[in-house]
C-alpha cells in the first residue's frame, strides 16, 4: 500500500501516525477560494491500487498529483525512490502545465514507510508528522499521545485555517 499526503503551509492540516501494525493519515476539509471557504472531505484524500493522496497547498497541484499517481508508482520506497518519483511528477507537471515548481508539501506512505516531502527534500517519518496551517497544533497533540482524529480535531479547533470534518484513512 502507498500513502500519500500531500501538504503546503497555506491552511489546512494533514496529520500521519506510524505504528507497529498500522498507519493511520488524516485531513481536515476546509477549501478556500479568494475569502470563501468550503468544505470537501475528499479534497484532501484520495487512494487508488496503491496510494492514498492527502493535501494541503494549491488545490490545482493536489488535483495534478492525484491523475499522476493514477498510472505511476514509486519504484522503491526509499528517499531516493521517492525523491525520483517527484523528480518525474515534476517535469510531468512542467510538461503539462509550464509550472516550474512543486508548491505542495507531501508526506508518503508506501509499502508500510511514510516519507515528508517538501520540494524535493525527503524525510522517512519512523513515529508521526502533521504538515499544514494546522502542523503545530498537531504535531503537540501527537507528542501528548493523541490519535490522529484527535490531533487533527485539535487544529480545527484552535487554527483559523482548518476545518472538520476530518477524514481519516488506515
Amino acid at each position: 500500500m502507498v500513502l500519500v499526503v500531500l501538504g503546503g503551509i497555506n491552511m489546512s492540516v494533514v496529520a500521519v501516525k506510524v505504528e507497529k501494525n498500522k498507519i493511520t493519515i488524516g485531513a481536515d476539509s476546509i477549501l478556500v477560494n479568494g475569502n470563501t471557504q468550503e468544505k470537501d472531505k475528499k479534497a484532501k484524500l484520495f487512494q487508488n491500487d496503491w496510494m492514498v493522496v492527502g493535501d494541503v497547498g494549491e488545490a490545482q497541484e493536489g488535483a495534478l498529483f492525484q491523475i499522476y499517481t493514477k498510472t505511476r508508482k514509486p519504484k522503491e520506497p526509499t528517499v531516493d525512490g521517492i525523491t525520483e518519483f517527484l523528480f518525474d511528477f515534476y517535469q510531468w507537471k512542467k510538461e503539462k502545465t509550464e509550472q516550474t515548481e512543486l508548491t505542495n508539501h507531501y508526506i508518503i506512505v508506501f509499502e508500510g514507510k511514510v516519507f515528508l516531502v517538501e520540494g524535493f527534500y525527503v524525510k522517512e517519518i519512523e513515529e508521526y508528522m502533521a504538515i499544514g496551517a494546522g502542523m503545530d497544533f498537531a504535531l503537540a497533540a501527537l507528542y501528548l499521545g493523541s490519535t490522529v482524529q484527535e490531533a487533527i480535531k485539535t487544529a480545527c479547533h484552535l487554527s483559523i485555517l482548518c476545518e472538520e470534518p476530518i477524514n481519516i484513512v488506515e
